[in-house]
């Protein structure tokens, strides 16, 4: 009876941990508390007049309910944050340094309704490129002849083809072409292990862009041993990949 009783807690906490491990990164708790207080105070200094006291609108978008979903859902946190540095505050003459922007996407954050953490949201931390902003809930899914964006090196492959390597692992994507607020976070994105090969590649003159770092769009086809990805887009994210 007693090793039953061992054995059920183990699956139990097993299944906790596996829980746990496949909750969305950012309902995991990527910024502060303290960071979203901070956020909140300049958002109300700069950003009220036009989204209004509770994010709600008003002579610009909403920055909460289901409008926030619609324009950022599935994006990863860094193209939010990339809208508000580059755009943000637009006619006021208000100057705000980028930590402070940042501040205010972690307040964006917390208002709907996503949990904060022990770390805060950083300007050159990983979540900040590979977060998404999913629902609760939610999954990032990457099936088979989905839309994705990934970021890798471009390079020639074998019988005259292209490959992209060093490739990070594609993320679910509503558009076929990036946004500037998007390539710049795609700019900053680490590079992965994986190997896709591209195909409708020609359109994008692959030959200008051998060895950089490229953002890449495309509908996914990942199998063991053949992994593809066929391109509707195709912009360098940043110069030569390094080593």
């Amino acid at each position: 009876m007693r090793s039953i009783i061992v054995l059920t807690a183990v699956l139990a906490w097993g299944i906790a941990v596996w829980a746990q491990s496949t909750e969305p990164r950012i309902w995991q708790g990527v910024y502060t508390a303290a960071q979203a207080e901070r956020g909140k105070a300049s958002f109300n200094s700069s950003c009220l007049r036009c989204h209004g006291p509770e994010l709600q609108g008003n002579t610009a978008p909403a920055l909460s309910g289901d409008r926030f979903y619609t324009s950022w859902g599935n994006e990863v946190i860094g193209s939010l944050f990339a809208k508000v540095r580059d755009t943000m505050p637009p006619n006021f003459g208000t100057s705000i340094d980028d930590q402070t922007k940042l501040d205010i996407v972690a307040y964006i954050l917390q208002t709907n309704g996503f949990p904060a953490g022990p770390g805060e949201l950083e300007l050159t931390g990983k979540d900040l490129a590979s977060a998404q902003i999913l629902k609760k809930g939610e999954q990032s899914v990457v099936q088979n002849f989905s839309l994705v964006q990934t970021v890798g090196c471009l390079a020639r492959g074998p019988d005259n083809t292209w490959i992209l390597t060093r490739t990070a692992d594609p993320l679910a994507t509503r558009d076929d072409v990036p946004s500037a607020q998007s390539l710049s976070v795609a700019a900053a994105r680490p590079l992965g292990t994986r190997t896709f090969r591209l195909l409708s590649v020609m359109p994008f003159s692959p030959e200008s862009h051998q060895g950089h770092k490229m953002e890449a769009r495309g509908l996914i086809y990942n199998e063991p041993g053949d992994e593809r990805l066929t391109l509707t887009s195709l912009q360098m994210a940043a110069g030569t990949c390094g080593t």
